[in-house]
């Protein structure tokens, strides 16, 4: 071979290399993404731990992979059942105790469960990673016997999605889904509409294990909530017809259901479970 087509070659050769990897980036890149956006927004500290009076003890999670996981319990009383609260993709309790520590005031119990890379607890973050430390919690409040009279299974927005799954472990009493989404992957498209489905690897799929569920469910969306939509909660509704109740909160956001009617929705909800 002649030295100019060797150099032609040598060029093409090298110009694939970069094309390769430039292509394997974008990918990688697309991939990432939205698992970083969903897990990005983590406060670094426990706010329970530097609230002062708020009566709660550390449950700790020793996890298959080694990490001390902080979670947050609260006793029932009078028989009623605990809740089990997974919380958005703050992972904390930023804007939200207040109304948790009013049905505790009611009698409820409280599980506040902390998730690995949040809130000061250790780990990196991811949907199976969610999942095991999930299942790995609920057999620790079964084998301590803290949940004598069941419980309730609480998710908000990113939470709603291990609160469903955890209904496929554990049978509930009920589950309370606040700002849920159908999957992730759809909460994505409807922000950013031109993003495939198949670059995201998180699912959180609450649309298919709706079909299964046989326990009271109540739906609370936001009417102006445009990070998780009311379409959203309809949906899941839908498919788990005869035993979803559903609240579209007039004028609610993201943010503020709680404020604008939610909380005495869900304190009826809970006291129609006696």
């Amino acid at each position: 071979m002649k030295d100019g087509g060797r150099r032609w070659l040598d060029s093409g050769c090298r110009a694939a290399t970069v094309l390769g990897l430039l292509l394997f980036s974008c990918v990688a890149a697309a991939l990432t993404l939205p698992e970083f956006i969903l897990y990005r927004d983590r406060l670094v500290v426990s706010l329970l731990e530097v609230e002062s009076g708020v009566e709660l003890q550390p449950f700790d999670l020793t996890t298959g992979d080694g990490l001390s996981l902080r979670s947050w319990y609260r006793a029932p009383q009078g028989g009623k059942p605990v809740l089990v609260y997974f919380p958005g993709r703050r992972g904390d309790l930023f804007g939200k105790p207040k109304h948790l520590f009013e049905l505790a005031d009611q009698g409820y119990g409280l599980l506040l469960a902390g998730y690995r890379g949040f809130g000061g607890n250790p780990g990196r973050p991811s949907e199976n990673r969610l999942y095991g430390d999930t299942t790995a919690l609920l057999g620790k409040l079964s084998d301590m016997g803290l949940a004598p009279d069941g419980v309730v299974f609480y998710g908000y927005s990113m939470g709603t999605g291990v609160a469903s799954y955890a209904a496929t472990q554990v049978r509930p009493r009920a589950i309370i889904l606040e700002a849920p989404f159908t999957s992730f992957p759809e909460a994505v498209r409807h922000q950013a509409s031109p993003v495939p489905t198949w670059l995201i690897r998180s699912r959180f799929d609450n649309h298919s294990r709706m079909r299964d569920v046989d326990v009271p469910v109540l739906l609370l969306a936001g009417e102006d909530d445009h990070i998780t939509p009311p379409d959203f909660a309809e949906a899941l509704a839908a498919i788990s017809e005869g035993f979803s109740k559903l609240h579209i909160l007039a004028g609610a956001n993201h943010i503020n259901m709680i404020a604008l009617g939610a909380g005495e929705i869900l304190s009826d909800f809970l006291f129609g479970l006696e």
